[in-house]
């Protein structure tokens, strides 16, 4: 009787062991049996299927808000931020760039007023999506261009930050078509705003 319990023990195992082993090579035939396909992550690199599932895998995780931009480093006011090393236009062209950066004691206050032609320029409170700011504003013509000099103040960690630097927009009138409409068109489009406020939120302090 203990020889036949023995038996029916070492049967039962086998059983088990080759019901693990064809369960294994079950999942390893799926597992490999993924498409080819392959999705493309934000940082631009690829990731294929993998898993029982055949799902994508994950993409690398992206650390820089800004791919592509550079990295300014303000030793003296131990601040640092993201810019993009050229405007992505062609009539525009950008003055001064990077921007300097001035930090001051806060609170953040903004007096509107003046006129952008004016010698004091004009100074105006704007919102650029959920973020506020005081944007100060002169431009002035010269042998062809008109150059925009801009400060854009804003609150940051207590203090008040100020991007300074200079556009000149080239007189759309200087040329002939389809220049002359694509100069306009990019006039039209343009939106230094926006740059603006992603270099703003990418502000560190050192």
């Amino acid at each position: 009787m203990k020889k036949l319990s023995i038996a029916i023990i070492v049967i039962i195992s086998a059983v088990l062991i080759g019901a693990l082993a064809w369960l294994n090579f079950f999942n390893a035939s799926k597992q490999t049996a993924c498409t080819l396909e392959a999705k493309i992550c934000p940082d631009g690199s690829s990731v294929g299927r993998t898993g029982l599932d055949c799902e994508f895998a994950r993409c690398p995780e992206i650390t820089d808000n800004n791919p592509g931009w550079k990295t300014f480093n303000n030793d003296k006011q131990a601040v640092t931020f993201q810019y993009p090393d050229q405007l992505a236009a062609d009539y525009i062209h950008s003055v001064d760039w990077p921007p300097q950066i001035a930090v001051n004691n806060g609170p953040f206050s903004c007096v509107e007023g003046g006129s952008e032609i004016a010698q004091v320029g004009k100074t105006q409170k704007i919102a650029i999506g959920d973020h506020e700011y005081c944007l100060a504003k002169e431009s002035e013509g010269a042998a062809g261009s008109v150059y925009t000099q801009y400060a854009y103040s804003f609150p940051e960690n207590g203090k008040v930050l100020t991007f300074i630097f200079a556009l000149r927009f080239v007189q759309c009138a200087n040329y002939d078509d389809p220049q002359k409409t694509q100069c306009e068109e990019e006039r039209r489009t343009f939106n230094i705003d926006s740059i603006i406020d992603r270099m703003a939120q990418s502000v560190k302090w050192k």
